[in-house]
């Protein structure tokens, strides 16, 4: 293999980085591209769930830990606030064309990995939800914003710590109706971390969950899963209406146990999940990609062009950390035959 290498990573999130990580480590020289003013993605806003000094697995300083060790990697240059204007042939060689503040500029790489992620599902798009239009209903990743920013939860119509506050699962998942009937995975996961720090931080918060079934991916989270389900309050029903309650509350008529009950909360969050980046659709066009069965770009391991993390489907952060690895191996071994 060619000393001179080098591969183009497309994403700056913990795909991206540890992409970029694992060829550096290999001797193979990266040039990330990350459309946004900094690196780490939407990971990179994920708070750390650590209750009393307990690590819950959540992998928000796996991210922090990646974005330090690419910038001090020689093998790796990164770009920011630059994106994929186009890409062309010539041989063996990629050509692409990145656009940037100071312009358009044309680079050869030897490999090509998409690290784009994924889009959250956006709950406006489902009026019954009121997104948008209740006060104090936030999405799961406002919440792991709000913690991570103020280290603590409160309602936003008035700055109060919320008393008692609801969960509601698979919101943009498990949804045929959307086209979506995947479970991505990582909400049962992210929702039951967060609940477990809020009660740590604040024991008298009384926190509902509204779900379809609990999905524990992981021995870590399982047993996580029995040690504090008797905290929560778990109604295996998901609200079909939505409303604002007197006091900014949000309110919610739903079964329970046979009844139909009506159920409000001081904060309520939609656990909401993930679907394919709006970038997909150029990328199918411009490399002829195809989609696999839950509608993610498949990784093609052909002809130097490669995908990788929550660009094939949704997956955590210590999975994206595993997929990525295995990426590598194949663009390693592609970079072997071409040589």
């Amino acid at each position: 293999m060619k000393s001179r290498e080098k591969v183009l990573i497309v994403g700056g999130g913990i795909a991206g980085l540890t992409t970029a990580i694992e060829l550096g480590r290999r001797g193979v020289s990266s040039f990330i591209i990350e459309k946004k003013e900094t690196v780490g993605g939407r990971a990179g806003t994920y708070a750390c769930k650590a209750v009393n000094g307990h690590c819950q697995k959540c992998g928000a300083c796996l991210v922090q830990d990646a974005i330090r060790e690419s910038m001090e990697m020689g093998e790796i240059e990164i770009s920011v606030k630059t994106s994929l204007a186009g890409l062309d042939r010539e041989g063996k060689e990629i050509v692409a064309r990145l656009k940037s503040g100071e312009g358009e500029t044309s680079v050869r790489f030897s490999a090509l990995v998409l690290c784009h992620g994924f889009q959250p599902f956006d709950p406006a798009g489902k009026p019954n939800y009121g997104y948008g239009r209740i006060p104090n209903l936030i999405t799961g990743a406002e919440l792991e914003l709000m913690m991570k920013e103020k280290g603590d939860v409160f309602r936003p119509s008035d700055g109060k710590p919320a008393k008692d506050m609801a969960f509601v699962q698979c919101v943009g998942s498990r949804n045929p109706a959307l086209g979506r009937s995947y479970c991505s995975q990582v909400c049962c996961g992210y929702a039951l971390r967060m609940a477990r720090q809020i009660r740590s931080a604040r024991p008298s918060t009384s926190i509902t969950f509204f779900y379809m079934d609990v999905q524990t991916f992981g021995r870590d989270f399982e047993r996580m899963f029995w040690e504090f389900r008797d905290a929560i309050y778990w109604i295996r029903e998901i609200p079909g209406d939505f409303f604002a309650a007197p006091g900014d509350r949000v309110g919610v008529i739903v079964e329970d146990e046979g009844e139909i009950k009506e159920m409000s909360f001081d904060l309520m969050t939609l656990s909401v999940g993930m679907g394919p980046s709006r970038e997909q659709p150029v990328f199918e066009e411009w490399l002829g990609l195809r989609q696999g069965p839950e509608g993610f770009l498949a990784s093609p391991d052909r002809d130097g062009i490669f995908v990788a993390g929550s660009a094939t489907g949704p997956m955590s952060i210590p999975d994206t950390i595993v997929n990525c690895r295995a990426a590598v191996t194949r663009v390693m071994d592609y970079l072997e035959e071409r040589s």
